[in-house]
């Protein structure tokens, strides 16, 4: 199952990519557009296939995973600022867009650099699971899980309150989805503790998180561009 999960994560966020692009087009929210492309190239890239020719094109020095982090970075930058603001969270835009969220991205941009260099990194490897392990490269995976887990945090509250107010169901459900693959986010930093015999259960956290994080994203644009039109109508 997690040699299909990979790809079925994949065409599902493609599917809500594509379907974004009419708006996009229109000028209609082409934030929410950029950071389903980033989800869905983060992914495209975190598939081994695909990985192990792009990192062959690089020198097969895993700097195609050095990218991989970064797009990770600036996509939950985008996303966080975005959710934030759509569920009128101004505390949690706060914390990722001010002072401390910037001096947050800037460190564990700064040490993520620093640690893929010191660590021997030949050998291309999906995921670097197949280098050897040692206390650099598991600060480089730390890093990597910790700024995804940072925004998460400041998203948690707000997106709690929408899923247990009185809103439209649908808008509930949705964010219940968004949640929960933010709430997988927060497991992975647990991720030390599984052992690599049961690595799978890193690939199923990983992808569902991304599944649900997108599908649930998704379910909130449209249920507000729903309500909107149903006032239109019912004006």
């Amino acid at each position: 199952m997690t040699a299909v999960l990979p790809w079925v994560t994949l065409v599902v966020c493609l599917a809500v990519t594509v379907a974004r692009i009419p708006s996009a087009l229109r000028g209609e929210n082409r934030v929410v557009f950029y950071i389903f492309s980033l989800i869905s190239l983060s992914i495209f890239i975190s598939i081994e296939a695909p990985y192990l020719v792009l990192d062959s094109w690089l020198g097969g020095m895993n700097i195609g995973n050095l990218i991989l982090r970064f797009l990770l970075y600036t996509t939950f930058f985008l996303m966080g600022i975005k959710i934030a603001t759509a569920f009128g969270s101004s505390s949690a835009v706060r914390a990722i867009r001010g002072p401390v969220g910037l001096t947050v991205a800037a460190i564990v941009a700064v040490l993520t650099v620093y640690f893929f260099v010191i660590t021997d990194t030949q050998g291309s490897s999906a995921g670097m699971s197949g280098l050897r392990w040692g206390p650099s490269l598991e600060a480089y995976a730390f890093m990597g899980r910790f700024y995804p887990g940072f925004v998460a945090a400041c998203l948690v509250p707000a997106i709690w309150r929408t899923v247990v107010s009185p809103a439209p169901v649908l808008l509930r459900v949705a964010s219940a989805l968004l949640l929960l693959g933010l709430c997988l986010l927060l497991l992975s930093q647990f991720f030390p503790l599984i052992p690599f015999s049961e690595a799978w259960l890193r690939v199923l956290i990983n992808y569902s998180a991304a599944m649900s994080t997108c599908i649930g994203l998704a379910g909130i644009w449209f249920s507000k561009a729903y309500a909107r039109r149903k006032r239109r109508l019912s004006a």
